[in-house]
């Protein structure tokens, strides 16, 4: 339990340590890297200081304790001579052709043999035959070395020293062993150790001295756990008894054996069940298996040879004489201990290197009855020793398993000076990681964004698209680098050293290429021939220019890059027609481009000379033009700058063409950026006189033009009627009438907000007549308490001034009475507005009759129209104020606005009426008709709906006279009616005439049809009968010829095949169902017969069936007259068929080999049954006939009897006299089309001058 809390504290700390450590990075804003490299250094300075603090206390200690120690003066020859060794053995390796496959030391396994000395394990690596040959160098041919290298095709083995596995091993050798571990290690870290064989000799085995045997088990055991350790893995471990020799029968046995034989390896491998055993069970289990595989052989060789060696039956017995030894040695150098790893016991196995002879049987306290070889002089001969180390080892190579408990803390613990040192450079790599992964991303980044080739080709859309993505780049990188995490990691100066060449790389890139463009487009627009035939390239090099110089000025007297972005840029629209090359974007950027190379240029001499270069160029283009004219076309290009039409003050959504309206650059806001631009100009060129001479005359001109395009826009303003569509937006603005957003007092008000700052004796009469009209209606909509004291006041103020003034009292007297009489007629003339308002939109019947009111009003009855007196009183109020001078025509138009769309508005409406009226009373009483005759009289008769209608509602806007019918005018006022409504009316007399002879036309042609339609019927009623008679005869002996039997014998023949087939037919069989009986003949390729007596109304469907080994063909015949079509199809009694009379069995015809198939009947008594079936045939197409005919006749006879189509009347244009005479569905235009303006431009202020000046002519 403690050490689970340790284990949480731990990690507690680390989660806690890795929090704080992300949230100083959130807080410094650095890159989220810096958080783990942070982390990683406060743990490696944690750990490191611990591991100093360990060595200090521990050489304190040692310090203390430590006694005088002689030091030993031996050679380490051991060590010395393995480190040569070792870096031979591995050199070789190193440059072998191992290297065409990977590392060379880790492409062959690598085993280890182990045993004590004079176990043989050299001898039998010498014997095997398989060590490559190899030019070793002289370390590893030293014969004192502590390991031996053997190069084999299919693995490297280590042989190691006996004395490494002695009791009474030295200190040196244990170095030595050490040493040859940390060698291993660092070579085979990651491939690790891939077997390990231990050899014991038999003789060891047998020998009397046991104890041997078990301490050298137990050292081994020590060796096999350090090498465990070392890997942290798992190996198998192979036991190789050597000097089998030495036991009795083995030499009789082996020489009986081939040469293959003797080269396979004798032993057992244990499988992985195995493994979970007692290393002594798995001994005598692999002992028994060979014992049993041994004398299965000795039974076979006894066989082979009866003249055998009686020693080969002995060997046997002597080989499980080692079976007691084998499992102690086994059992302490690789048995289970819970204190260590368990090994992996892979095999047993016995092996043979030199034979000497003379062994004897038995054991040594048996000598006196024990058998004895002959004794022949040494053979070194390897004895199942090949296969052992080129199959079996090599095999097993991957064979490795992890151990079972492994302590990283503790493997950290060994290494923890340098696992700190390991996080310390790792926290370092790190940040220096971090570094050049941040500044890698931004070259990255900036390499992306950088153009891939700098190549300036002088063509100018390629070079600026280069500066466009240079300017991009070098602006995100000065950006980057001004970030904070920018400037804490490594390596910022040499960014910001790239950021300073790519900023000087551009200016020159834009000095260079882009600039001498510029000035070359700007000289060439301004030529003479370039200006006559363009004249605003004059406009465009100069707005070009200005801005230029005052950027470029700006920035020597120390303007930062943010201050000259917030000055007027270059503009757009100049560059765009001094580039056409370029695309709108491209130039959009031109700006951009421009400030970057003043901010980012160095150069102060070079900027104040092309300063000077620009100012003279300036002064040369302005000298290039006698007027400053050219800066109207400049205002009204301006895109922040809007000319004004009439959608400002009309709520309309139509948009028809030439409408009036008054060009940006004579707005106000047109009149400021004119003089905020000719400030720029004139700052650009300090000190031309004669620059100031052209903007005095230029704003002259300019005062004159501008009033005059007002005064034009408001003399057209009533067009604006043609943007509203529809009933719902007129009566939209007749809402809008009686407050202050109706569009005349809006514009009243915009001209007076334009000239306000024009002097009063400057201004023409229709200006000066504006402020009194709003004046005038402002007091007439003020209550009373508040209109008396405001004129009392004015009048104050006007006695105040004329006191001084002889009879200035009396003229004081009469200008407030005509003041007040004016307010007087204002409000009438606002009253009787109000009441037509009012009146018109309250439904089309009563917009009709203040329109019929309107139109019909008589002059001697005053007050019957309220539009009408609307207009009087406006004529009288104009008449009382003694406005009558041509210049203030124009605002009296403005004043009468409301009342001409009112007019408009309630003639619309009536249209609107009258259509329906028309609808209602003409064309809809008109369809209730018998016939066109009846309609053409109800229309057109002297009673006709037509001159009823003209007498009633419509009566008021119509009228008659020596030409005709035509609509009323009042005041250039009518209701609008379609184009065909009158011409209708007047063609209507005449079309009487034409009726009436359409009638007698129609009377004649309908006696004709009747007559004609007498003879057909007569004439179909004759081809019934004569159908129904021939029909009645057919039927007969149709059905005398389906009741008459046929007697008919059939013989199946043999069927044949076409020659090449692979399958022949086994027979065919013929079946047909009668009533009375069933023909089933089933022929299996032998003559047979059967006789059947076949009718029409008693056989049905006849089926022949081919059969075939594999499959069968069917042919059927259907309906009643099935056999009839089998006796067509078998003409002569023959019939051959092919793959396509059976499609659906085509395919297994082909698999067969089939291609024809004959079928042979021999048939009796058909002739009789052919023709009778013939006479059926034509007898049926003969009833088939008759039937068809006879139903023609009926449906003519029925069409006949029908009402004649004669009786109706025809068309009305199919009349004679009518052709061209039509009803119009639509009388009114009602809201379509273009409103028709009773006037152009300025009809209704000329119309009111008109009456005004008759009025007064009138006077006495």
């Amino acid at each position: 339990m403690k050490r689970l809390f340790k284990w949480i504290a731990i990690v507690v700390l680390l989660s806690v340590l890795a929090m704080l450590c992300w949230l100083l990075t959130l807080w410094q804003r650095w890159p989220a890297a810096a958080a783990w490299v942070l982390f990683l250094a406060i743990l490696a300075g944690a750990l490191l200081t611990r591991y100093l603090w360990r060595k200090v206390r521990a050489w304190r200690t040692r310090s203390l304790e430590a006694e005088p120690v002689e030091k030993a003066r031996a050679a380490e020859r051991h060590p010395m001579t393995l480190q040569r060794q070792w870096k031979a053995a591995t050199t070789l390796l190193k440059h072998s052709q191992l290297r065409r496959f990977r590392h060379p030391l880790q492409v062959l396994p690598w085993f280890m043999l182990l045993g004590r000395p004079g176990s043989g394990k050299s001898a039998l690596l010498a014997q095997s035959g398989l060590a490559a040959p190899l030019d070793l160098p002289h370390e590893l041919n030293d014969g004192k070395a502590p390991v031996d290298w053997w190069y084999f095709d299919k693995a490297v083995i280590l042989d190691i020293s006996g004395q490494f596995v002695q009791p009474e091993a030295s200190q040196e050798t244990r170095s030595t062993w050490n040493r040859m571990l940390d060698l291993l290690g660092r070579d085979r870290a990651r491939a690790g150790l891939n077997g390990l064989v231990l050899t014991v000799s038999a003789q060891t085995l047998l020998s009397a001295d046991g104890g041997g045997v078990v301490d050298e088990g137990r050292l081994i055991r020590t060796r096999i756990e350090q090498l465990i350790r070392l890997f942290d893995r798992r190996f198998p471990v192979y036991v190789l008894v050597t000097q089998i020799d030495s036991l009795y029968g083995m030499e009789a046995w082996s020489h009986l054996l081939t040469p293959e034989a003797l080269d396979q390896a004798m032993g057992h491998v244990v499988d992985e069940p195995e493994n979970g055993r007692d290393v002594r069970d798995v001994i005598d289990i692999a002992l028994g298996r060979v014992n049993s595989r041994l004398k299965t052989m000795q039974l076979t060789m006894l066989l082979q040879h009866p003249d055998a060696d009686p020693a080969l039956l002995m060997f046997p017995t002597e080989l499980a004489r080692l079976a007691e030894p084998l499992k102690r040695y086994v059992y302490h150098a690789l048995g289970d201990s819970p204190y260590l790893e368990s090994p992996i016991l892979r095999g047993v196995f016995f092996a043979s290197a030199v034979q000497k002879g003379n062994t004897r049987s038995g054991p040594e306290d048996q000598q006196e009855i024990a058998l004895q070889e002959a004794a022949h002089d040494t053979v070194k001969r390897g004895v199942f020793v090949r296969d052992l180390f080129n199959r079996v080892l090599p095999a097993d190579r991957h064979l490795n398993r992890p151990v079972a408990v492994t302590s990283p803390w503790r493997r950290l613990n060994r290494h923890l000076g340098l696992f700190a040192w390991w996080l310390c450079v790792a926290a370092a790599l790190g940040y220096l990681g971090v570094s050049v992964v941040y500044w890698q991303h931004t070259l990255d980044d900036l390499r992306q964004r950088y153009p891939a080739t700098m190549a300036m080709n002088r063509a100018l859309p390629h070079d600026m698209q280069m500066m466009i993505a240079q300017r991009d780049a070098i602006y995100w990188l000065e950006n980057r680098n001004a970030q904070w995490a920018s400037r804490v990691l490594a390596f910022q100066h040499q960014l910001l050293s790239v950021e300073a060449d790519a900023k000087s790389q551009y200016v020159n890139d834009f000095s260079q290429y882009i600039l001498p463009s510029l000035d070359k487009a700007i000289q060439q627009s301004t030529t003479a021939d370039s200006i006559a035939s363009h004249p605003d390239g004059l406009v465009n090099a100069i707005q070009v220019e200005v801005r230029r110089a005052n950027l470029l000025r700006a920035r020597l007297r120390g303007s930062s890059y943010g201050a000259l972005m917030a000055m007027p840029p270059i503009p757009t629209p100049p560059l765009r027609l001094l580039y056409p090359a370029l695309d709108s974007d491209t130039v959009s950027r031109f700006n951009d481009l421009f400030l970057a190379q003043l901010a980012w240029s160095t150069d102060i001499q070079q900027q104040n000379a092309r300063l000077l270069h620009l100012q003279a160029r300036l002064r040369q283009l302005a000298a290039q033009s006698a007027t400053l004219d050219w800066i109207i076309p400049w205002a009204n290009a301006q895109p922040d700058l809007t000319s004004v039409t009439l959608d400002d003050f009309w709520q309309g959504s139509l948009r028809p063409d030439k409408l009036p309206e008054v060009d940006a650059a004579y707005t106000l806001e047109g009149q400021q950026r004119i003089r905020a631009f000719l400030v720029e100009m004139r700052s650009s060129m300090p000190n031309d006189i004669a620059f100031d001479k052209k903007r005095a005359a230029f704003w002259h001109e300019y005062a004159q033009k501008r009033l005059q395009a007002w005064q034009d826009f408001a003399g057209q303003f009533s067009q604006g009627e043609r943007i509203l569509a529809g009933q719902g937006e007129w009566q939209s603005t007749i809402d809008r009438l009686p407050h202050d957003d109706n569009p005349y007092l809006r514009l009243a008000r915009r001209l007076l907000t334009e000239f306000a700052e024009m002097p009063d004796d400057l201004r023409p009469g229709w200006l000066r007549v504006l402020p009194q009209w709003l004046e005038i209606r402002q007091r007439a909509h003020q209550q009373a308490l508040v209109r008396v004291p405001g004129l009392v006041s004015d009048v104050g103020g006007m006695i105040l001034r004329g006191t001084a003034q002889k009879g200035a009292l009396d003229q004081t007297r009469s200008q407030l009475v005509g003041r007040l009489d004016a307010i007087r007629l204002y409000q009438e003339y606002q009253a009787a507005m109000t009441q037509a308002m009012n009146s018109v939109v309250i439904s089309q019947a009563q917009a009709t009759k203040v329109a019929a009111d309107f139109h019909g009003f008589d002059s001697q009855q005053s007050g019957q129209s309220s539009l009408q007196t609307a207009y009087a009183r406006l004529m009288s109020l104009r008449s009382l104020l003694g406005y009558n001078r041509p210049d203030e025509q124009l605002t009296w138009g403005l004043m009468a606005g409301p009342l001409q769309l009112v007019i408009r508005y309630a003639d619309q409406q009536a249209s609107c009426f009258l259509q329906s009226a028309w609808q209602d009373r003409v064309i809809a009483p008109s369809r209730w008709t018998l016939n066109q005759a009846e309609r053409a009289d109800k229309l057109y008769g002297d009673n006709g709906l037509l001159w009823t209608f003209l007498s009633g509602p419509i009566k008021p806007f119509i009228q008659r006279n020596d030409s005709g019918w035509q609509e009323v005018d009042t005041l250039g006022q009518s209701v609008p009616f379609t184009a065909d409504f009158l011409p209708f009316i007047n063609r209507a007399l005449i079309r009487q005439v034409d009726l009436k002879a359409g009638k007698i036309a129609l009377h004649q042609k309908q006696q004709q049809a009747t007559l004609a339609q007498q003879q057909q019927k007569q004439r179909w009623q004759t081809v019934a009968a004569e159908s129904g008679e021939k029909l009645a005869e057919l039927n007969t002996a149709a059905a005398a010829l389906k009741a008459k039997s046929y007697p008919v014998a059939l013989t199946g023949l043999p069927t044949d095949v076409n020659s090449n087939a692979k399958a022949k037919v086994v027979g065919t069989l013929l079946t047909m169902q009668c009533t009375n009986a069933t023909l089933r003949l089933n022929n299996l390729n032998f003559a047979v017969m059967q006789s059947v007596l076949w009718s029409q109304q008693q056989c049905g469907q006849v089926t022949l069936q081919i059969r075939l080994p594999a499959f069968t063909l069917t042919r059927s015949y259907p309906g009643p007259q099935g056999f009839v079509h089998f006796l067509r199809d078998f003409p002569g009694g023959a019939r051959r068929f092919t793959p396509a009379d059976f499609p659906v069995d085509k395919s297994r015809m082909a698999a067969v080999g089939l291609t024809q198939i004959t079928v042979r009947y021999r048939i009796a008594g058909q002739e009789t049954l052919l023709q009778d079936a013939a006479q059926l045939a034509q007898a049926e197409r003969d009833i088939q006939s008759a039937q068809t005919r006879q139903q023609q006749a009926q449906q003519a006879l029925l069409t006949l009897n029908r009402p004649s189509a004669s009786e109706s009347l025809p068309p009305l244009d199919t009349l004679p006299g009518l052709t061209m005479m039509s009803v119009p569905e639509r009388i009114g235009q009602c809201w379509r089309g273009d409103i028709r303006l009773a006037r152009e431009n300025d009809g209704i202020g000329r119309l009111m001058s008109e009456l005004v000046a008759k009025q007064l002519s009138d006077k006495p």
